[in-house]
């Protein structure tokens, strides 16, 4: 009922230059592809581009981004022929602010004209993703989506987690409650699972368990008590027992071997690509990407911070990859393609890390972020997250249906944990549908 469409696999050995520059060439040639598909008119590598005045477009790797006294902005990009400069006016009004957006080291198309020596910038074409019509399924079968438990933590709210299984099992809530949870045959946990140990200065100080072992141990414990009809799905986070650079492996069997004995546990790398029962594709990213993406595109920094998640999964979907930018968040080079990159399209995209439960839609692709289940700690304040812990939203993979169940404190003596039906999203759906 799980399959596994992408598991991308690091083979264990040093680091060279020439294993990085592999990698971004690989880059480059499956994000020129997807572009080529758009049909661009005069396409041009930068060699080829001369000391007559001709209008042309190429496809390149951003490598230097800045303002000029007068205020244009000024790319360097390049191809796997040469380099060039690009200027966007900054009297351009909307091309100068689709223009600002442009991330270092994403791959983008450029209309332009000029000569070898400046060309001046007409339209940026971003690869984007589109899908004619996301996939449903015959089978009345639900997914719920949460991610980073943390469990290991003092602030886990181990509690209003249990309280959420109770739902699942059928022991929480009215009769339609207990039918809706009946429903539910995928739980997607989205990265960080545990807390780790040594993650950030001072987290011995907030743990409960200080071992990673016991961590997971108390993590095969808590999921050992939902039905067994359910597939429980993990991928790992930058808080889980494996390396920080992405893609990560799976979480190993000598961290977690409890887990390993759950026949209805699947244990996949981050991030990865699944087909679940009836063809519909869900892919997985922990999200450690997003705090850079905040950082860059200033309209997101001062508008919405780490407070919509969502809204920089679509940046994500407008350039094909998730993590385009060298530096600022740790990858390790493989061998044949760049797993980031954003190839064969999913119905779905689950995100975590930003601790903030939130659905919206891009192009006919569902974007779904999970929430957390760890009140707010002081490397979170550090970092700029706004948790909004304990909820769950729940998809039906035949009608489409979403909603979030609200497992948090308030108004818990209702007994009904339904407090939000997202019924906005509901009707953008049904409208793209």
């Amino acid at each position: 009922r799980v399959k596994l469409l992408s598991a991308p696999a690091f083979k264990e050995k040093k680091v060279a230059v020439e294993d990085f520059v592999r990698h971004f060439r690989n880059r480059y040639e499956q994000i020129k592809e997807i572009l080529m598909e758009k049909g661009l008119d005069d396409l041009t590598a930068i060699r080829r581009i001369g000391t007559q005045k001709g209008g042309y477009t190429i496809i390149g790797m951003v490598q230097e981004k800045k303002m000029t006294k007068a205020k244009n902005l000024l790319l360097t990009v390049e191809d796997l022929s040469g380099q060039t400069n690009v200027l966007i006016n900054a009297n351009r009004g909307e091309l100068f602010e689709k223009a600002k957006d442009v991330l270092f080291d994403e791959v983008v198309a450029f209309n332009v004209t000029g000569t070898k020596d400046m060309l001046f910038c007409n339209n940026v074409i971003f690869p984007d993703a589109s899908l004619k019509n996301r996939r449903s399924c015959k089978n009345d079968d639900m997914i719920a989506f949460a991610s980073d438990l943390h469990i290991g933590s003092t602030m886990f709210l181990e509690e209003n987690f249990l309280r959420f299984i109770k739902w699942l099992n059928g022991a929480e809530g009215g009769e339609a409650q207990r039918e809706l949870a009946k429903k539910v045959k995928y739980l997607f946990l989205t990265g960080d699972s545990v807390d780790g140990v040594g993650v950030f200065p001072g987290q011995d100080k907030l743990l409960v368990q200080k071992n990673i072992k016991e961590q997971y141990s108390k993590l095969a414990e808590m999921l050992k008590l939902i039905r067994e009809d359910i597939n429980i799905i993990i991928c790992p986070g930058q808080h889980d027992a494996v390396w920080v650079g992405e893609p990560q492996p799976i979480i190993g069997k000598e961290w977690a071997p409890e887990l390993y004995k759950m026949p209805n546990v699947t244990l996949v790398p981050n991030p990865s690509l699944l087909e679940l029962g009836g063809g519909l594709k869900v892919l997985m990213y922990h999200g450690a990407s997003m705090h850079g993406i905040i950082e860059e595109i200033p309209w997101i920094r001062l508008n919405h911070g780490h407070n919509s998640p969502t809204i920089v999964v679509k940046e994500m979907l407008k350039r094909r990859h998730l993590s385009p930018m060298h530096g600022h968040c740790d990858y390790i080079p493989c061998e044949d393609e760049d797993p980031m990159v954003l190839g064969v399209l999913p119905d779905i995209i689950a995100t975590g890390d930003q601790h903030r439960a939130e659905i919206n839609i891009y192009n006919n692709i569902l974007l779904i972020a999970s929430s957390c289940w760890q009140s707010i700690t002081p490397f979170e304040e550090k970092v700029g997250n706004n948790p909004d812990p304990c909820k769950v939203p729940i998809y039906n993979m035949k009608t489409k249906e979403i909603k979030i169940l609200d497992f948090s404190d308030k108004d818990s003596a209702s007994g009904d944990v339904e407090k939000r039906v997202l019924d906005d999203i509901k009707s953008e759906l049904n409208k793209v549908e």
